[in-house]
């Protein structure tokens, strides 16, 4: 068996095969991203925004409402991380949540926060 099978010769062809097979995906990535720009139209955008903002709306998902902005003094330090005194986790926009379950929110929010808190030490 040994004989008939000739291994550094079939592990080159796998290795040009998985090369050949890399740079077909590639191209086939490349055309379709340029068919989908070439039959992109002007207002396509907005459009899928306005779509895709309406079916938020829709089914009750606001993320402006329920997504912390994080309030940053001063930046970082020299190795770009956060000590615990340059940032803080606010609460929620509107007292946390905009449904019944603003307490539930509360105490998560107040556990992420001493988990944050916690990090430095």
């Amino acid at each position: 068996m040994n004989k008939a099978v000739n291994v550094p010769v079939i592990n080159k062809m796998m290795a040009d095969f998985e090369k050949e097979n890399m740079k077909t995906e590639m191209m086939q990535e490349i055309m379709g991203e340029m068919l989908d720009d070439v039959m992109e139209e002007e207002g396509d955008v907005e459009e899928t925004e306005k779509i895709v903002s309406q079916v938020l709306d829709e089914i009750g998902v606001s993320f402006s409402n329920e997504i912390p902005s994080v309030a940053l003094s001063s930046g970082s330090t020299s190795t770009g991380t956060m000590t615990s005194n340059t940032a803080k986790v606010p609460a929620l926009a509107n007292g946390g949540t905009t449904n019944s379950s603003a307490t539930n929110s509360d105490s998560a929010l107040d556990d992420l926060q001493r988990r944050f808190n916690n990090l430095d030490k």
